[in-house]
């Protein structure tokens, strides 16, 4: 959890400047989107490097492995100016990302079971919310000092790589508490694809459609504030800071109070549905207020919603399969993340400002879609994997 919160603070300063780091460089709109599908597209490319390497070593050496791409990458935007590197170095983070979060992710599981896990996951997700609430606030505040020290503008691509510099410090201090979490034992088995092939394809097809929607508009927030209703950057960060904080609360109070008396699946359902009218909210104001008061909501329900999600998600597979299981569940996610990040940047590219409308339209398709899904695939699911040993391939449960 520790480990999670410095994490999340470091990298939350990093990837809250990116953007703007791209535009201090000259980068367009089309660009952007390409630069912000390249991570997701690294999460696909490393996809088959964590299977193996869950499959091969501990899974807090994996978490160091990963953590050591994550770090090349953020060299590699600390030193390059030119698209193609720059691409490759968004593509690292996104390959270190997955590495760390399917063998962390499976972790967690692994040390927990029932209601402990929702709730878990739900402290899991809370605690990197308010890592980046403070990563986004301290971030905002520190373009001007830091411009100051060295003599640029706040917005100066040298002031933000030195911004994002510190943010990466902070990451590299996150590993430190790994060094003293112990491995939980599992029951043996290979690390392969999760055995049950229909129950693993429904799964994916609703993180497709999440992932394609979150790329529709999620790594663009920061623009949107600022394009739409001209915020500075220290404004943008206390808005973002908002949504953390709300998304946070989210977390928290869906793993205490609604999981417990929807169960996952319905408390899942009931979060994704309630959180479209607030996007749809955001996409028609003009009041920068309003805007991040409905995505604010948005940010709680949708938070509340990830952790009883990927619950429902881990504890419908074996232990020996949960680690490949987040692997697959990536690959679909940021696939189709990477897709409709792209997408949204020529959707902006043509049409200005008024292109995150469409961007958001998109988001509330995709969720609504996706939220559809698990009713009509889960509706009346009982997971069964953490007594899974004997369940034949392609079983239901």
């Amino acid at each position: 959890m520790l480990a999670s919160g410095l994490a999340g603070l470091g990298l939350g300063i990093a990837l809250f400047y990116l953007n703007f780091l791209y535009r201090a460089l000259g980068f367009d709109a089309r660009a952007i989107g390409l630069l912000s599908a390249a991570q997701a597209l690294g999460v696909v490319a490393g996809a088959l490097p964590a299977t193996v390497l869950s499959g091969r070593v501990p899974r807090r050496s994996a978490i160091f492995i990963g953590g050591a791409i994550t770090g090349l990458g953020i060299l590699g935007i600390l030193s390059q100016a030119d698209l193609t590197p720059l691409f490759i170095s968004a593509t690292l983070l996104g390959m270190g990302g997955i590495i760390v979060a399917s063998s962390g992710t499976a972790l967690v599981a692994d040390a927990t079971s029932g209601l402990d896990r929702p709730r878990m996951f739900g402290r899991q997700v809370a605690l990197g919310a308010l890592a980046s609430f403070l990563a986004i606030s301290v971030a905002g505040a520190l373009a001007a000092p830091v411009g100051a020290l060295i003599g640029r503008a706040p917005g100066d691509a040298l002031t933000i790589r030195a911004v994002i510099a510190i943010g990466g410090v902070l990451a590299i201090v996150s590993a430190i508490p790994i060094l003293f979490v112990r491995t939980p034992p599992i029951a043996p088995g290979a690390l392969d694809a999760p055995h049950r092939r229909r129950l693993l394809l429904r799964f994916v097809l609703i993180e497709a459609a999440f992932g394609f929607g979150a790329g529709s508009f999620l790594p663009f927030q920061n623009l949107f504030f600022a394009d739409r209703f001209g915020l500075s950057i220290a404004g943008v960060g206390l808005a973002l800071g908002a949504l953390a904080v709300a998304g946070s609360a989210g977390a928290v109070l869906s793993g205490r109070f609604l999981v417990p008396r929807l169960g996952t699946t319905r408390a899942a359902i009931t979060s994704v549905f309630a959180s479209l009218p607030f996007a749809l909210a955001a996409a028609v104001t003009g009041d920068p207020i309003v805007a991040v008061g409905a995505l604010g909501l948005r940010a709680a329900l949708m938070y509340g919603a990830s952790p009883a999600v990927t619950a429902l998600q881990q504890s419908s597979f074996a232990p020996a399969e949960r680690a490949g299981a987040v692997v697959l569940f990536a690959i679909a996610w940021n696939g189709a993340n990477a897709v409709g990040a792209a997408l949204s940047g020529l959707v902006r590219a043509d049409l200005g400002p008024a292109g995150y409308t469409a961007n958001l339209v998109t988001l509330i398709s995709s969720y609504g879609l996706a939220a559809l899904l698990i009713h009509a695939f889960f509706r009346a699911h009982e997971p069964g994997g953490d007594t899974a040993g004997t369940l034949p391939a392609d079983s239901p449960a």
